[in-house]
């Protein structure tokens, strides 16, 4: 692994004395490797004290399976046996590293996360913001420099003692309680913390100041160690409810990936943990995300809450979609909203809420909280409305000769130029225009409104043109006769911010040739 630059984190206030007047560093493997034996035997030593320490209140079933199936322990922690420290911090991670000592890779470092720290035979959350890193010698420094497990933990131990910390746990990393239900969550974050050998000897400590706590967790190894430091904080929320559709909005630093869908009626499955219910109305897809370093899920999740609470919103389903039923939706929905759903809704997390509005109104959220991005949509319930009108042969020939071009309604499917069934009566009557005019040349012109791109807007219904060209000549209309265009959003007929407006600019013409 490629080692990154030295590390240049705010220091605390206070020197590390270690630091220049360690041991000679261990220059071979073996010394190394004898050192994390010896400190894994002093692990094995005083883990169960300070467990016993720590572990006065009962664990709490906390529903996640590690990656063999079993179940983790979600444990409680007293603050108040920690003693409170007046040192004085600087800003996350808090203290530097020694001498000679870098991450590996540039640090994860969230606005806003939560990490399952160790705690007796189980796990404990803290909130907050978070830094993570993997930790090595420091490749821009010294060349002959030998990384050392001994010198690395005496100055982390040393520096955080200063610092007023108390180890809470000593013992195995267990690294498959990372690798089972937890693993998206604390991959997309805390990778470089975790991906290491099981039995690897482990640390955490708590510094307790009057505004905040520090939690530390670090996992020596033979070649490098993996450390995370969180500054356990309040949530506040930077999303609110809109009050307007979509309704939803980013957290703060958040960007959408893929320009967001919106179509004035459609249909969507929300999962509610029994079977899916299926919602018509007016819906909207986004996925977002953040630079990968900074992207949290949980962040996300928070966020999400908070607007749901705001709005009062009722949580309907937390969890993994099961596979069987994921498998169940139709293909032509899943591809319709991939970009903020996917296909493969059970391999990560997601929630469903619905939220029912003081004017009568119903909106329905399905949220997916994946690795490295989310996406929700967003659907509010409501019937039908038809818009498309049939024109007889004749009344098309009365507009063409008025107007020179005339509207039809023809449906294709979701972001495709497929004509659906029902628009077969309304190419009869065209066929029948053409027929009972044998002079009359028609250009099929293709338009859309202003959602989405314009550039595949325009492709799109240049291709909606020639297929409906296509469907008359498949019938006996000359070639020659027809001719096709596609405009996409730059032809409007009507103002697109309104639901009535998009609806007339998304349009086949007819328009008269010569």
């Amino acid at each position: 692994m490629r080692k990154g630059k030295r590390f240049t984190a705010c220091v605390l206030a206070l020197a590390l004395t270690a630091c220049g007047k360690a041991p000679a560093p261990d220059t071979t493997e073996t010394a190394d490797q004898a050192a994390t034996t010896q400190d894994a035997q002093h692990t094995d030593a005083v883990a169960s004290d300070i467990t016993a320490a720590n572990g006065a209140a009962a664990a709490v079933g906390s529903g996640l399976l590690d990656k063999a199936g079993n179940p983790i322990a979600l444990l409680p922690f007293d603050i108040d046996s920690v003693p409170v420290s007046a040192q004085a911090l600087g800003s996350l991670p808090f203290f530097s590293l020694p001498s000679g000592y870098a991450p590996a890779n540039r640090p994860m470092q969230r606005a806003y996360a939560r990490f399952p720290f160790h705690l007796g035979d189980g796990l404990h959350w803290v909130e907050g913001s978070t830094w993570s890193a993997r930790i090595g010698v420091d490749s821009s420094g010294a060349r002959d420099k030998e990384y050392s497990t001994l010198e690395l933990q005496r100055n982390l131990e040393a520096v955080l003692g200063q610092a007023g910390a108390k180890r809470v746990y000593e013992g195995p990393l267990r690294r498959d309680f990372y690798y089972g239900e937890l693993q998206s969550e604390i991959g997309g974050g805390f990778i470089d913390a975790v991906n290491l050998d099981d039995k690897r000897p482990t640390q955490v400590f708590v510094i307790r100041q009057a505004d905040r706590n520090v939690w530390v967790q670090v996992s020596y190894g033979p070649y490098d160690a993996g450390l995370v430091v969180v500054e356990e904080r309040p949530f506040q929320a930077s999303a609110r409810w809109t009050g307007e559709f979509p309704y939803l909005a980013m957290p703060k630093d958040y960007a959408q990936r893929n320009h967001p869908s919106k179509r004035d009626f459609d249909a969507f499955p929300f999962w509610t943990g029994q079977a899916f219910e299926m919602v018509e109305g007016r819906t909207y897809a986004l996925d977002f995300g953040k630079d990968e370093k900074r992207y949290s899920l949980h962040e996300v999740r928070r966020n999400l809450e908070a607007m749901m609470a705001e709005a009062g919103g009722r949580k309907l389903f937390a969890g993994r979609i099961p596979r069987e039923q994921s498998d169940s939706v139709a293909r032509e929905v899943k591809s319709a909203y991939s970009h903020a759903a996917t296909f493969s809704w059970d391999e990560y997390d997601s929630e469903v809420y619905r939220v029912d509005l003081p004017n009568g109104k119903q909106v329905w959220v399905y949220a997916r909280l994946d690795y490295l991005s989310a996406g929700w949509v967003v659907a509010e319930r409501e019937g039908f409305l038809q818009t498309a009108a049939l024109l007889p042969a004749q009344a098309l020939k009365q507009r063409l000769d008025a107007d020179g071009r005339v509207a039809i309604q023809v449906n294709f499917a979701v972001d495709k130029a497929d004509i659906l069934p029902e628009s077969q009566p309304q190419l009869d009557q065209v066929l029948a225009l053409l027929q009972q005019d044998p002079a009359l040349d028609l250009s099929i012109e293709g338009h859309t409104d202003d959602t989405g791109a314009a550039a595949h807007n325009r492709k799109l219904s240049e291709a909606r043109a020639q297929a409906v060209v296509a469907a008359l000549a498949a019938r006996g209309v000359a070639a020659s006769r027809l001719a096709s265009a596609g405009f996409g959003p730059d032809r409007p007929v009507a103002d697109n911010a309104s639901e009535q407006g998009r609806a007339k600019n998304r349009r086949v013409e007819l328009v008269r040739r010569g």
